[in-house]
C-alpha cells in the first residue's frame, strides 16, 4: 500500500524500498513453507511416524525460523516506510 500511495507523487519513494520489499517478501514465502511444512510433520507424527526424531526436529526448526527470523519484515516494513529521503540524501557526487 506504501508503494501505491508513494510511488505516483515520487517514484524514488518505490525505488528506495525494493530491496527491503524483496527481503520482506522472502520471508513472508519462507514463513508459509515453514507452516506448511509444520502442519505436515505435526499430521506425520498424529499419523504414527516412525522416524519422530526427524518431525520434532523438523518443527523445532520451524519455530526458531519463527521467533527468530520472522520478525524481520517488521524491521524491513519499516525501512520501506522512511521514503526516499534517506536513501536520496547524498548528492552522486558524494560516492
Amino acid at each position: 500500500m506504501y508503494f501505491m500511495a508513494e510511488a505516483p507523487k515520487n517514484p524514488n519513494a518505490a525505488l528506495s524500498g525494493s530491496s527491503d520489499f524483496m527481503h520482506l517478501f522472502g520471508h513472508v514465502v519462507l514463513g508459509l513453507m515453514w507452516a506448511r511444512m509444520a502442519k505436515a510433520a505435526q499430521d506425520a507424527l498424529a499419523n504414527g511416524a516412525s522416524d519422530v526424531a526427524f518431525y520434532e526436529t523438523k518443527l523445532a526448526t520451524g519455530r526458531y525460523y519463527m521467533a527468530r527470523s520472522l520478525p524481520e519484515t517488521a524491521l524491513r516494513l519499516a525501512r520501506i516506510t522512511t521514503g526516499a529521503d534517506p536513501v536520496m540524501g547524498l548528492a552522486a557526487e558524494a560516492f
